[in-house]
């Protein structure tokens, strides 16, 4: 059996890896020429141990144990029952990268999809060598979105797109009030339906961001937090973010039986953060389980799909 995955992104990786060391023969082809590029710092729970079966200590930069929530009248200090992990999203590529390619996965850089054509059980994909502008064929068994937000794979499968929310987030000196061990959290309905985050990186570095409906009302909103705040910024990270709808089951593949989408392509993200790390990574393997035991993918994200509705019923109470 043959799997192509478009998209080294986490779910990408960790997918190809999961199949692969199983001895499926895999590939990943991914546009850009290296990974985890534009950087950008994520705060993870420590489920994400659970997921991978092992700890990524490599892409750990820090770890939390505290929250500060403000509102406009009030405040409170909340200890974690287990710490949160600040990772680097580099290095936690580099990491599934390695591992991936420790079992056997190929991962081919600039290489854009351009389409795919069903031929029977085969599956031929359209890929464009941007390095030398060349388009080619691959014949697969298998095709796997894996490839963001604005997912081409879901597009050409005719998936339903998802709606998508800006992330917006600055780097800055960890201001003298804050500590490296705690996270803060400002809710201000006025300015976004989501709230405001300071994550420390280290003891001299913080990242402040927030969510937003689209990237003009992000940059316009966070820039006047760092204001408000007194904050300078070192440098700004940015993200399309696609919000989970309670149809998921009828949008992570395709009519046929093998044209998957996962990850971010798939909307697998916790609408009350906005975070998808360990909801991807959770994507990852149910669809490994399901084309390594013939099993249907559906069935297998039923425990994360209870997740992300709860997530979104929370998020509707919230607004």
């Amino acid at each position: 059996m043959k799997v192509t995955i478009i998209g080294a992104s986490i779910s990408g990786l960790f997918t190809g890896y999961l199949l692969a060391k199983e001895g499926v023969e895999v590939e990943v082809y991914e546009r850009g020429d290296v990974l985890g590029r534009p950087p950008r710092t994520l705060i993870v729970t420590n489920k994400i141990n659970e997921i991978l079966d092992f700890i990524p200590q490599e892409a750990i930069i820090n770890r939390i144990r505290y929250i500060e929530l403000f509102s406009r009248s009030r405040s409170a200090r909340l200890e974690l029952s287990s710490p949160d992990l600040i990772v680097e999203r580099e290095r936690l590529l580099n990491l599934l990268a390695r591992l991936a390619k420790g079992a056997g996965v190929k991962i081919i850089f600039n290489h854009r999809f351009e389409g795919f054509a069903q031929f029977g059980r085969k599956i031929v994909v359209s890929l464009r060598n941007l390095e030398a502008d060349e388009e080619h064929r691959r014949s697969t068994d298998i095709l796997i979105g894996a490839d963001g937000a604005q997912s081409a794979v879901a597009r050409a499968a005719s998936c339903n797109g998802h709606h998508l929310s800006a992330l917006l987030q600055a780097r800055v000196s960890l201001p003298g009030n804050a500590r490296p061990d705690t996270s803060q959290v400002w809710f201000d309905p006025d300015r976004t339906k989501y709230f405001y985050w300071l994550i420390p990186e280290s003891d001299q570095v913080a990242t402040v961001g927030l969510i937003a409906e689209d990237p003009k009302r992000a940059e316009r909103e966070l820039k006047a937090f760092l204001q408000q705040q007194q904050l300078e910024p070192l440098e700004f990270q940015s993200s399309p973010v696609p919000m989970h709808r309670f149809e998921l089951m009828s949008s992570v593949l395709a009519g046929n039986r093998n044209v998957f989408i996962v990850g971010d392509a798939a909307g697998q993200v916790k609408v009350t953060t906005v975070g998808g790390v360990v909801t991807g990574l959770h994507g990852a393997r149910a669809l490994a389980t399901a084309v390594l035991n013939g099993r249907n993918y559906r069935k297998e994200l039923r425990e994360l799909k209870l997740e992300l509705d709860l997530h979104l019923l929370v998020r509707h109470v919230l607004n």
